[in-house]
């Protein structure tokens, strides 16, 4: 069959073989440019126990579990993000951590995320230590909270191994009321 002096199969084909050309090469762009050196870095990392990365979306998304004698959960966070944000670049990500908890943790967070979560607006982080603190202590953990200007970080840890890790966006209110619902991030 021709269609104005062009045979449509090979039409056909040249526009099967231009998508699979252009398919393949952005996942070898993907694949080579972001996900093994993102990969290798995270293996790498002393840090990290166990890692998984969806790039599927439009913001990837970096699911992390970390070592179960973590620090400092805020060091340990920053540090992840910049080495990320070195890999990925200018590509969008968010950073999830994924804990090992067990029903008495997240009962202390549960207890405790109110006050957490009126902190953001307030800013009274020193009765959000407490409050975490005590409902600890109700369930035989340790707790450590950190604050840096980006989050709220609550870090829950029991002898018996298990652990939470919680890490909350500080938002603006006044720009959050004026925009309408906060802002896309890189790295969270």
């Amino acid at each position: 069959m021709q269609w104005s002096g062009l045979k449509l199969p090979i039409v056909l084909l040249a526009f099967v073989f231009g998508l699979a050309i252009a398919f393949g090469g952005q996942w070898a762009y993907q694949e080579y440019n972001f996900q093994q050196p993102l990969n290798k870095a995270l293996a790498e990392d002393k840090l990290v126990e166990e890692f998984k990365i969806d790039q599927g979306k439009p913001v990837a998304m970096v699911k992390i579990k970390l070592v179960k004698d973590t620090k400092n959960l805020m060091s340990a966070y920053q540090e992840l993000q910049e080495l990320i944000n070195q890999v990925m670049g200018k590509k969008l990500f968010q950073l999830e951590l994924i804990s090992q908890s067990d029903a008495s943790l997240e009962e202390v967070f549960y207890d405790s995320h109110h006050v957490i979560y009126q902190a953001q607006v307030t800013g009274n982080f020193p009765e959000v230590a407490a409050r975490v603190e005590q409902a600890a202590h109700k369930q035989g953990a340790e707790s450590k909270v950190y604050v840096d200007q980006n989050n709220i970080y609550i870090q829950l840890t029991k002898k018996d191994g298990h652990y939470l890790h919680k890490v909350i966006p500080r938002q603006d209110f006044a720009e959050l009321t004026s925009q309408g619902g906060g802002k896309i991030a890189q790295g969270n």
